[in-house]
């Protein structure tokens, strides 16, 4: 019975049976596995190391940056769909391991550009295998007759052995386009609200929406149906009212939606059956729907 208080390593030690000597040799291992795995990480950003300047001319490091990420896009096609009236600064494309295109924000605002949109799309997975030492130990029993008697007892060596541990790494095809905003009068979707727009007629979108997270108002702006967040009904730090929630054409019902983070997403919307105002986004299949208030 141990009485008093022990440390957490004399813990494991007494738990297990181990000498000081043997924890030794394992938590030097574990710090070694450490190491490797922390140096491994330690590399380049793909989106600063690949990057390729695409303006003619560099521009003044930019005070703020948003991000867009998307999965499974291509990315020439958003930009002329969505950010057509932004100036491409530059591109990054390489393949690797998944990289949080955030990471990239000290960068993007160096170059000037106070847009990154990123797509990244699921390659291959590879596996690899690692060299690892792991710590042995072996008890011999020793016996035999001295002149005084027989004895009898053990002995232990401890030990290292090299074994090789697999590492499964999905990789995956991403591309970043650095972009900026060098029209004053031009307002980014993201950042309109309702006093950017005016209602030009009467239309059968007209009227205030909701779903449960908030309410919408929706009103003809000359050929496009555009929608204003009006009362917020969850904590969604992002938005305000008077806001633009979506703009879609009446006719074909092809248009844009501002996800929670205001990602522009390209959707399909119409009235179903129901009489539900619903949205179909294009590239994550995701469905939705606001009822009329």
């Amino acid at each position: 019975m141990i009485e008093g208080s022990v440390s957490a390593e004399e813990g494991i030690m007494y738990k297990y049976g181990l000498t000081k000597s043997f924890w030794k040799i394992i938590v030097n291992l574990l710090l070694s596995v450490t190491i490797i795995t922390l140096s491994g990480c330690a590399t380049t950003l793909g989106y600063q190391a690949f990057y390729r300047q695409v303006a003619p001319e560099k521009y003044t490091p930019a005070e703020n940056v948003r991000i867009f990420e998307y999965s499974n896009a291509d990315m020439n096609e958003l930009y002329d769909l969505l950010f057509s009236d932004l100036l491409i600064v530059g591109e990054s494309s390489f393949n690797g391991p998944y990289e949080d295109p955030g990471s990239s924000v000290s960068y993007a605002r160096s170059i000037g550009a106070d847009t990154l949109i990123a797509s990244t799309q699921f390659a291959e997975t590879r596996t690899s295998f690692m060299p690892l030492l792991t710590p042995t130990m072996s008890t011999t029993t020793i016996s035999g007759y001295s002149g005084t008697g027989s004895f009898y007892g053990t002995a232990t060596s401890y030990g290292t052995t090299m074994t090789s541990v697999p590492i499964t790494i999905n990789r995956y095809d991403q591309h970043g386009m650095y972009l900026k905003n060098v029209n004053s009068s031009n307002i980014p979707l993201w950042e309109r609200n309702k006093q950017d727009y005016k209602k030009t007629a009467n239309n059968r979108y007209d009227g205030l929406w909701y779903n449960e997270n908030y309410d919408v108002e929706l009103f003809l702006s000359g050929s496009q149906i555009v929608g204003f967040i009006g009362n917020v009904k969850k904590d969604l730090p992002d938005w305000k009212p008077g806001q633009l929630k979506m703009i879609f054409n009446p006719e074909t019902g092809t248009g844009i939606y501002l996800m929670g983070n205001k990602t522009p997403m390209p959707a399909n919307i119409a009235l179903n059956k129901f009489g539900h105002l619903e949205f179909k986004l294009i590239l994550s299949k995701e469905r939705f729907s606001f009822a009329r208030k």
